[in-house]
């Protein structure tokens, strides 16, 4: 697993993309976080999402808007699978970083945690509404075709003014948070290492004590589940793009157990890590074919 994702939100030139995703019933989406804003819309069933360790109910037809380099996972509530799209967009889109009006007054306030806009979004508040429309709008609209771009950036900068218009000035964010993502970023870089608890809690400036419980409050588990998931998640993307043995890549990802590694991979997965190496390779390879059929 990657504390940031490892997804391309759209080309270079115009950092925006659509992510449709189904989840299966009893879904967990782990800790992440990015460098650009989303605006997630729940379009099956029900789940909570967790952004910088407040908790939110989201029902069929809810959006919610997660701030950049916010940490936030999502939890299942109920026994359904779950359905969604997450417009996921870089705050370069919206016009230069410096001598901009509508980044000076809009977009970095909105980064720096000053103006805070609303987590969540129902039909049942009109400008709500309308959000919940343009952001369905957007998700029709590709940049691909004559005039694409400006007609998925029209509909952006109006999501946009909705969300500003009734976001709350504030302070700037708690330092907890900042200090929680010099852990997790800690973890992503060094989730080889013997990290300890202490290594962590210094990373993040913070007594052992404080820091476990900060963490468990954000994250919604401890800071070694937390590792454990991203030494598992980490070997996948081994499993799936190279030759290296099993146990080798057990040992490469912090474990040097071979059996404990499998029984961890049993349970978050759901497989043996060579299952998942073949279900990889088959799906690969289906999908060669299909692109050579095309």
């Amino acid at each position: 697993m990657d504390l940031y994702e490892p997804i391309e939100h759209g080309r270079p030139d115009f950092p925006i993309r659509v992510h449709e995703s189904t989840c299966a019933a009893g879904f967990h989406l782990y800790p992440h976080l990015h460098a650009e804003f989303e605006f997630l819309v729940m379009e099956q069933g029900t789940g909570i999402l967790c952004i910088d360790g407040v908790s939110h109910s989201l029902k069929e037809g809810d959006g919610a808007f997660v701030n950049a380099q916010s940490i936030h996972l999502g939890l299942p509530d109920s026994r359904e699978p779950v359905s969604f799209y997450a417009i996921v967009f870089s705050p370069r889109i919206f016009g230069a970083e410096f001598n901009d009006a509508v980044s000076d007054k809009y977009v970095s306030p909105v980064l720096r945690r000053s103006l805070r806009l609303p987590a969540v979004y129902t039909g049942s508040v009109p400008w709500q509404a309308e959000a919940l429309r343009t952001a369905g709008e957007l998700r029709a609209f590709g940049p691909d075709g004559d005039g694409g771009e400006l007609e998925v950036k029209s509909r952006l900068f109006h999501l946009w003014a909705l969300l500003c218009r009734h976001g709350e000035r504030t302070q700037q964010e708690d330092g907890r948070l900042a200090e929680l993502r010099g852990a997790m970023e800690l973890i992503d870089r060094e989730y080889a290492s013997h990290l300890t608890l202490a290594d962590l809690a210094a990373a993040a400036h913070m007594s052992e004590s404080h820091f476990c419980r900060s963490f468990s409050a954000v994250a919604h588990k401890t800071p070694f589940s937390y590792l454990q998931q991203v030494r598992i998640q980490k070997s996948c993307q081994y499993l799936k793009n190279s030759d290296l043995a099993v146990s080798r890549i057990a040992v490469s990802c912090g474990f040097n157990d071979l059996s404990y590694y499998a029984r961890r991979f049993r349970e978050q997965v759901g497989c043996t890590p060579s299952e998942y190496r073949r279900a990889a390779r088959s799906e690969l390879a289906g999908g060669n074919a299909d692109q050579g059929a095309n």
